[in-house]
């Protein structure tokens, strides 16, 4: 294999499509279901375009979607369109490509496993949210509550006919330090039983697998002009995008009302 410099690097992850495919995930999953989320403030000009983009410091949540957006394209990668059973041929595309991006670099992974067997659904939330070793503002606390309660939504609402593992995929955009951007990428594999001859589930045991990537603006506002090629995609575009569409009508089994908490 020859040798590639940075820009010849760059160029490749720009314009050349990976063909590797994987065909299922590990421990049998039956589903993957996706959500993306942004902590802090937006503070791109929705007027911007082209290498402005990518140069710009303000509009840096701009050029992290718009890069986050190409690597699910590398990975055909699509949780709006596509059926949960279906993303999880390419799920671990996806995880690749986050690896392989030139302008993310990995800080940390960890990874936890947990049993639960509790009815209580919120508990599950607040032992996820934990996981976040208090970097959540209350109000992207609230927002990261909303995610996790709109994913199990898609998992809990189906009918009862066998047990499920279930990947829940959170991609989050970290501004809450401007200084210190990062991508937190949070698996959440859930393995669900249900009680014999109830519509009823148990948590067996969930398993959380964390990634954290530091974004490199510099580096980004480098290749500025090479990036500015890629599809402008606004946050709220790429959170639409990026996030598997909500069972209107299911409910949570685990979720309990205020008065019940109380």
């Amino acid at each position: 294999m020859r040798n590639l410099n940075i820009t010849q690097l760059v160029e490749a992850w720009i314009h050349i499509s990976p063909s590797f495919r994987v065909s299922e995930l590990p421990n049998n999953i039956f589903q993957v279901i996706a959500r993306a989320n942004m902590l802090g403030t937006d503070t791109s000009n929705p007027d911007s375009r082209g290498a402005k983009v990518y140069s710009e410091p303000q509009n840096l949540p701009t050029a992290i979607a718009s890069i986050l957006n190409h690597v699910e394209n590398r990975a055909n990668f699509h949780p709006q369109s596509q059926s949960g059973e279906r993303l999880v041929s390419d799920f671990i595309n996806y995880l690749k490509q986050i690896n392989l991006t030139p302008f993310f670099a990995l800080e940390k992974e960890e990874s936890r496993v947990n049993k639960f067997e509790s009815k209580n659904y919120n508990v599950l939330i607040d032992q996820i949210i934990s996981l976040y070793d208090g970097v959540l503002s209350k109000s992207d606390e609230n927002a990261m509550r909303k995610s996790i309660a709109d994913m199990a939504k898609s998992v809990f609402g189906r009918d009862p006919l066998h047990d499920q593992k279930t990947a829940f995929l959170l991609t989050t955009i970290d501004m809450a330090n401007p200084l210190l951007p990062r991508i937190l990428i949070y698996y959440t594999t859930l393995h669900m039983k249900y009680v014999k001859g109830k519509s009823e589930i148990r948590l067996q045991e969930y398993q959380v697998n964390k990634q954290e990537y530091a974004v490199l603006p510099d580096f980004i506002r480098a290749y500025a002009n090479k990036l500015s090629v890629l599809p402008r995609t606004p946050v709220d575009q790429w959170i639409l995008e990026s996030s598997s569409p909500e069972r209107v009508n299911a409910k949570l089994c685990f979720q309990v009302s205020k008065a019940q908490r109380n």
